[in-house]
């Protein structure tokens, strides 16, 4: 009986520590890429489309806490074999106020770019 007990015990435990599936392909969470902690924000609906030949993007971002919280982001832009087709833009800051949603829009610099990385940080 001890034994039954101990290998439950053991995966019950090797069960919790199981790391979380990846996010699906082409799934928002799929396109940000955390690079430092990423506290009280949370990542919201992401728009894409063409302009004038050109990738367009908007991600709504909210600050789920009661303080101010300063965000810092920046898009990457990728071709379609998923390398990058241009610099990383540069990295730009947005507040939040206590409770606040905004948008981060962008526009691709070239037109090879078809898909995106939302690089995010908040200190």
């Amino acid at each position: 009986m001890g034994l039954k007990r101990f290998a439950f015990v053991a995966l019950a435990l090797l069960a919790g520590c199981a790391t979380p599936p990846p996010p699906e392909p082409g799934n928002a969470a799929s396109k940000v890429l955390a690079t430092g902690p990423i506290e009280e924000v949370a990542i919201g609906p992401m728009r894409m489309a063409r302009e004038n030949g050109f990738l367009t993007v908007s991600a709504q971002v909210s600050n789920t806490d009661t303080r101010n919280r300063t965000l810092y982001y920046r898009y990457l832009w990728m071709g379609p074999e998923g390398f990058p087709v241009a610099e990383a833009d540069t990295w730009k800051s947005l507040t939040l106020y206590a409770g606040q949603t905004s948008f981060v829009p962008a526009i691709a610099p070239v037109p090879q770019a078809v898909d995106f990385r939302l690089e995010i940080n908040t200190p």
